[in-house]
């Protein structure tokens, strides 16, 4: 069975760590079969998983006890039938004008808070982000691609 987990948490590393972060989780996801996207902005995590139902929480218990974010919330759990972006171990979304523009897209004119958001619009920001990642991956650093 395939679960999609998703949840968000606040931020408490510098972008370069972030970078490294990715690094090392597009490997560990690729291994295991995890993929996903994680939206960092300077302030908050978003972060999408799907895979296995063990292996998700699995690669979840590491994130969750991880010191480089506090106060993680776990917005969505969900059964899938495929997986959303099956050949990503991780795609990493760090610009701020794009994170931005696609909150205002789901989120309107409301603060920048996913705590604002239900799953379902969780889930959509999520795929507007994963449109625009392949779209930008090619041609621009805004948007980090990272794979094993």
């Amino acid at each position: 069975m395939l679960n999609r987990l998703v949840y968000y948490s606040v931020r408490a590393c510098d972008d370069g760590e972030v970078i490294r972060l990715a690094a090392r989780a597009a490997a560990r996801n690729e291994s295991l079969g995890v993929t996903g996207l994680l939206i960092a902005d300077r302030t908050v995590f978003m972060q999408i998983l799907e895979g296995p139902r063990a292996l998700v929480s699995q690669v979840f218990a590491s994130i969750a006890r991880d010191g480089r974010h506090t106060d993680v919330i776990v917005a969505d759990v969900s059964e899938i039938e495929a997986l959303s972006y099956p050949k990503w171990g991780l795609a990493l979304l760090n610009d701020r004008e794009k994170i931005h523009a696609i909150w205002r897209r789901v989120g309107g004119d409301r603060l920048w808070e996913p705590r604002l958001l239900n799953a379902v619009q969780l889930r959509a920001l999520f795929r507007i982000a994963m449109a625009d990642a392949q779209r930008v991956a090619r041609d621009a650093p805004a948007l980090q691609v990272v794979m094993a």
